[in-house]
């Protein structure tokens, strides 16, 4: 669709996704006829690196029951890390079972490493995904990034496994937005933003701080609407689900 054409003709849609994932997101806002801003708020540093060669390369010799997955960013990290250790794919089927958060993550699984997950939780949620995965016994491997929550690890905890958590990657605060951005959203020029994760949110508000702005939120999911109503800011929509698809139709439903 053109610009001038499609639901979100005429709005103007922050894009605060790192800059690896915010073409997608682009294109996407873009085809339903909106003007996308790049802004990220956050960047992706390597993790733990010897942590996670170790993680994988006990993978390698079958001593992991669950390979959970919790976002694009962790596959990256792991598929990097194979690479480097000379790891080939199918190192994956010794797994018992792989499971990921939500269908973008196992859409960059099957890009990186060829290898759908076995699960996949009801809701794109941590919270749904340690629900989903059966109690057993074993090692538990989660690539994760350094910010992430105790919620799935204690949850897979009291499930029976052994729990091996690696920092597979580092959220950053990048130095500051760009200026020509700051400017838009002084101006109201900024009609919706769209947040994908609790740390967008929390840097944005720290990006944020001292300047003028206005837009209205649009939220991925709950966990990320709870960061938003931690820093006291309404969300015009929430995505359901709580992926790329269900966050282009919440934008949609906000210009409503």
């Amino acid at each position: 669709m053109s610009a001038e054409v499609g639901p979100l003709a005429g709005q103007r849609v922050l894009v605060a996704r790192t800059r690896q994932q915010a073409a997608e997101l682009s294109r996407r806002v873009r085809e339903l006829g909106g003007a996308p801003v790049e802004a990220p708020a956050l960047e992706i540093a390597p993790g733990d690196e010897p942590a996670l060669a170790a993680a994988l390369g006990r993978v390698a010799r079958g001593e992991v029951a669950v390979l959970a997955l919790t976002s694009p960013n962790g596959v990256d990290a792991v598929a990097d890390a194979m690479a480097a250790a000379d790891l080939p794919a199918s190192i994956l089927h010794r797994v018992g079972l792989v499971a990921c958060v939500g269908r973008g993550t196992d859409d960059r699984l099957a890009e990186r490493l060829g290898r759908r997950a076995d699960l996949l939780p009801p809701r794109a949620t941590t919270g749904s995904l340690g629900a989903a995965i059966p109690a057993g016994r074993g090692v538990a491997l989660l690539p994760r990034a350094d910010l992430a929550s105790s919620e799935l690890p204690s949850v897979l905890v009291t499930k029976g496994y052994e729990v091996d958590e690696v920092v597979a990657y580092r959220i950053l605060q990048p130095a500051g937005l760009p200026e020509p951005v700051l400017a838009q959203l002084a101006e109201g020029a900024i009609d919706l933003i769209a947040v994908t994760s609790p740390s967008t949110v929390h840097n944005l508000v720290a990006l944020l701080a001292g300047h003028a702005w206005s837009g209205r939120l649009v939220s991925i999911g709950p966990v990320t609407t709870a960061a938003c109503a931690s820093h006291g800011l309404p969300v015009a929509a929430e995505a359901d689900p709580h992926d790329l698809d269900g966050l282009l139709a919440a934008l949609v439903a906000a210009t409503r």
